[in-house]
């Protein structure tokens, strides 16, 4: 497949998708739609769109049955940000780099994936089953428009999905932790900050009360493929101005648990703080205001077919790949729980996603094409 992947045509791909500012909110993928359709078309792809006008899920398919694999990649990116060299949305090559909003996450991928299934369709092959190309929408803010669109009006239709965001090149994630962010509320008293004994201060009960949760501790034995659990305090609120007692206070913290550990653990122990935290004589109420997140662990079996195709392709191509889990969550999550094996893999050492001056090597967008494409051609030919 080395010799079928045009590395040209692959970076011209990824530049004119980089050019379009498809920044969410408020998405507006409709600006790549007609850059992703052409790419499909010339792939002899036929071609379905599923969403609104504004926020397509475009897709396109070429032979037919199973084996079926899918890559699906997202055209939504984050807020440039400041700190840029040069204009994020007017892509640059430079010593051996393609810099942009999107040049990694994810439409750079986009492009070596589209390349990658050239290559197989180009190689003179007979399909024998299905291969599917998504550009999808909203992955960069909960896959409402996207995703759990595309799942829950049943469109997507494969024996397995490749998720090129997340990740890294020598890296295949099958498993990410479950998530659970909680929102706490700290009821005070106000009165007048020349007095302060006189109230009781929300925040100062809180600030003591998250000294206890970020220090919680779950003993369980975790699947040893994970590590352990991590617990961030990401948002505090609270007060009104300098000179009075804050009477409300907030706080939400971030929970990433492994296989192994349960939702209910968690929260058992947590409220268990709280009742315990709440009996003391110098505090006033702290209750467990809501739940944000909630998601289970997942972890795709070391023995599936698919993975154990994908790095037998690894060796074939000289890549050096090792499975791994992650802490973060993507959309490979959704389609497990919903029935889709999947993994993901990124063209990146270093992932600079999310960062001013992203960007990706040339060479490794290539690696990955290469890869993917023996990876498809072992699946469908």
């Amino acid at each position: 497949m080395k010799n079928l992947v045009d590395e040209k045509e692959m970076v011209d791909l990824a530049c004119a998708l980089i050019s379009q500012k498809t920044i969410n909110p408020p998405g507006d993928e409709y600006l790549t739609k007609d850059i992703i359709v052409k790419s499909m078309k010339n792939l002899g792809m036929k071609i379905k769109i599923i969403g609104d006008k504004k926020r397509p899920n475009v897709f396109g398919e070429v032979g037919t049955g199973s084996p079926s694999v899918a890559i699906l990649c997202h055209m939504d990116v984050v807020l440039p940000g400041s700190a840029w060299k040069t204009d994020p949305f007017k892509p640059v090559v430079k010593n051996g780099r393609l810099y942009g909003r999107g040049a990694c996450d994810d439409k750079g991928p986009y492009a070596a994936s589209w390349a990658a299934i050239k290559a197989v369709l180009s190689s003179g092959k007979k399909l024998k089953g299905k291969i599917i190309l998504g550009a999808i929408a909203d992955e960069e803010r909960g896959s409402e428009k996207g995703i759990k669109l595309l799942l829950k009006k049943k469109k997507l239709d494969c024996d397995f999905c490749l998720i090129p965001d997340g990740g890294r090149i020598d890296e295949a994630v099958i498993g990410e932790k479950g998530m659970l962010w909680l929102r706490f509320a700290s009821i005070g008293k106000a009165a007048h900050g020349s007095n302060p004994h006189k109230g009781i201060n929300a925040i100062t009960n809180m600030t003591k009360f998250l000294q206890l949760i970020t220090n919680l501790k779950i003993n369980k034995k975790m699947d040893s493929q994970f590590t352990g659990m991590t617990i961030n305090l990401g948002e505090i609120k609270g007060g009104d101005a300098p000179n009075i007692v804050p009477s409300y206070c907030e706080a939400t913290v971030d929970i990433r648990y492994p296989l192994g550990i349960k939702k209910e653990d968690i929260t058992k122990k947590v409220k268990s703080l709280l009742s315990a935290f709440n009996k003391k004589k110098e505090t006033n109420k702290i209750i467990l205001k809501d739940i944000l997140q909630d998601t289970s662990p997942h972890l795709l079996k070391r023995n599936n077919k698919f993975l154990k195709t994908f790095l037998q392709a690894s060796k074939d191509t000289g890549e050096t790949m090792k499975v791994t889990t992650i802490g973060g969550n993507s959309v490979g999550k959704l389609l497990y729980f919903a029935g889709f094996p999947s993994f993901s893999h990124s063209p990146e050492d270093i992932s600079v996603a999310h960062q001013a001056n992203e960007s990706v090597s040339l060479k490794n967008l290539k690696r990955c094409a290469i890869l993917w494409a023996s990876f498809i051609g072992k699946i469908v030919t």
